[in-house]
């Protein structure tokens, strides 16, 4: 590894009643190229119906166990995760349903090295997949492209293929942060905390603002590191659960 010394990645993980978050993080730590190197920090908001993780015994893993009428969403539940690092090398974001390419984690590191920057930023929005059995893993590295404004004047994105990826060997130049990869050093969490306040929408640009006049440079992979599952049509989302029918209201309203 660079410099010859074993380097840590802290994988942040929020995840909210999905099913997906057990096989993520199984697959995440089989394919790792340095598996011992992991350290995870888990929001696992959950029901008393919905089985305890697996991993409470394993010493790299740190995890909160919410009740999920306690959750205030995404943002607040990866602030809470940052408060669980501990100095790590790197920094990882995740969400709780996505599939590992072999070897990600050196991949990850080889990309960081070569992108030239000392602060950089690797993220994309993943490349599709289907959960099943076998799991379905769409083809083609991607980057993120300017979709649309809301009527609030808040920027989306969208995915988009990278040209030419197939011949890429360097970290492509990119100019948004998705939320659920990215790839930095550990004192990302210091210089550009989550904001807690956020429920949904705002939060990739306010993301990307911060992180950009905090000195990072933002490049996308130029090779798929992750799948990631979009469509949410399996999994409880917490705008679904958190209504006045249901005796619990949230702050704010998704897109």
């Amino acid at each position: 590894m660079p410099g010859g010394r074993a380097l840590s990645i802290f994988v942040s993980i929020a995840a909210y009643r999905d099913p997906q978050l057990v096989p993520t993080i199984q697959d995440c730590l089989a394919k790792a190229r340095y598996p011992e190197q992991l350290r995870f920090g888990i929001s696992w908001q959950h029901g008393p119906e919905e089985a305890s993780l697996p991993f409470h015994s394993d010493p790299r893993f740190r995890i909160l166990d919410v009740d999920w009428r306690a959750s205030r969403g995404a943002c607040w539940a990866r602030a809470e995760i940052m408060r669980l690092f501990a100095g790590e090398d790197f920094f990882l974001q995740l969400d709780s349903h996505h599939r590992f390419a072999q070897d990600w984690d050196a991949t990850l590191l080889r990309h960081a090295e070569s992108s030239g920057s000392p602060k950089p930023i690797l993220t994309t929005y993943a490349t599709p997949f289907r959960p099943g059995t076998p799991d379905v893993l769409e083809a083609g590295a991607m980057r993120m492209d300017f979709d649309r404004f809301t009527e609030e004047a808040i920027v989306l994105f969208r995915p988009s293929e990278i040209p030419n990826w197939q011949s890429r060997t360097r970290p492509v130049r990119g100019r948004f942060l998705s939320a659920h990869f990215f790839f930095t050093i550990g004192d990302f969490v210091k210089e550009v905390p989550y904001d807690p306040d956020l429920y949904f929408v705002g939060e990739e640009i306010s993301l990307t603002v911060r992180a950009f006049t905090h000195g990072y440079d933002l490049f996308h992979p130029p090779e798929i590191i992750v799948w990631h599952e979009y469509t949410r049509q399996y999994r409880t989302k917490h705008w679904d659960d958190h209504v006045k029918t249901r005796g619990i209201e949230r702050r704010v309203a998704p897109a």
